[in-house]
């Protein structure tokens, strides 16, 4: 038995903000069946839903973009949107130790900080025009990093001194947008045109790696459970590892024309990849069992997805302005 409830309240917020709440079930009885999607509408549909984090309190926080306003969604589905400076672009997000939400404003060359409530707490401009920050992660040092997607550059910001440190990829890179913590303290990062991926010190020192595969598009990187770094690509149709010293190993998905998205692993070592074509979600066991999900949404161009705070897995669908939740695995 499908049971939907919607409820839509708009009230005005602290600091004048629009506070838009929107109450949505998807099914009368949470399902333990492996593989179950279940999508949960956003207000708006201007396609454009982007990243996807878990903030404190076990709820999970999503970014849309060109409405510049984040959305924080229960693990029940009640979702409250927190309307942004207009024109800010919001995507990159990470929380720090300290309950803080980090945001890079990419249309306005910022890096925001938001408190555990949505309020815009302060603004840090960055030092270069045009920079467009895209990518932001908290690196082991307490510092927030980010990519600038159009200055072609990785970024650090000291939240404590306010003091950012620029450090530039060099003219032949091309659209740094991803950035996220590996081994040793050393953050690295994906170059969307320029078929690399990046390593960078806690220093600043950069060192970039060349993709075997002309114009794959890497996506998302991520540091996995064996503590190596993880990769996917839009492009090339693979996700795979590199080591340390920059050696590729790639793992072709089987699927006819696909296009990655994000990727990340469960609680069980389980892989699980995202594709913005065709509308799946593969699940790799660790020793190499593959299985098949397909979204109920069609055209949904998936973005990114994550471990979520109730251990399934959650992601956000770019064009229709979803986001979904993907059972990992049976209950008893």
């Amino acid at each position: 038995m499908l049971l939907i409830i919607w409820n839509l309240v708009k009230f005005i917020g602290s600091k004048g903000s629009v506070l838009t709440i929107l109450i949505f079930c998807g099914s009368s009885a949470y399902s333990n069946q492996l593989g179950l999607i279940t999508e949960f509408d956003l207000p708006g549909k201007v396609g454009s839903t982007h990243e996807i984090t878990v903030g404190p309190k076990g709820n999970l926080w999503v970014s849309q973009q060109k409405p510049s306003r984040l959305v924080r969604l229960t693990t029940d589905g009640l979702a409250t949107v927190f309307d942004l400076p207009k024109g800010s672009g919001p995507h990159g997000m990470a929380w720090d130790h300290f309950n803080r939400l980090w945001v890079t404003f990419e249309f306005t060359d910022e890096i925001a900080q938001l408190n555990d409530n949505g309020i815009l707490v302060q603004k840090f401009q960055i030092p270069l025009k045009n920079a467009h920050p895209h990518g932001l992660t908290i690196g082991q040092d307490g510092n927030i990093w980010w990519t600038g997607k159009r200055g072609n550059v990785v970024g650090r910001l000291n939240p404590e001194t306010r003091k950012f440190h620029i450090f530039s990829l060099g003219s032949e890179s091309g659209t740094p947008i991803y950035i996220s913590p590996g081994p040793h303290g050393n953050l690295w990062f994906t170059e969307l045109t320029g078929n690399h991926i990046g390593r960078v010190t806690q220093s600043g020192i950069v060192t970039r790696f060349k993709i075997p595969f002309e114009n794959s598009r890497p996506i998302v990187v991520f540091t996995g459970p064996n503590k190596k770094v993880w990769f996917t690509e839009e492009r090339g149709n693979s996700y795979g590892q590199i080591s340390q010293d920059g050696k590729f190993t790639r793992f072709g998905t089987g699927i006819k024309n696909g296009k990655l998205a994000g990727a990340a692993f469960d609680l069980r070592q389980n892989l699980w990849v995202q594709f913005n074509y065709p509308d799946i979600i593969q699940r790799i066991t660790p020793n190499g069992e593959v299985a098949t999900y397909s979204l109920p949404t069609k055209n949904a161009v998936q973005h990114r997805i994550i471990l979520g705070p109730d251990g399934n897995m959650w992601f956000t669908e770019l064009k229709s302005d979803k986001v979904g939740r993907i059972i990992t695995a049976t209950r008893n």
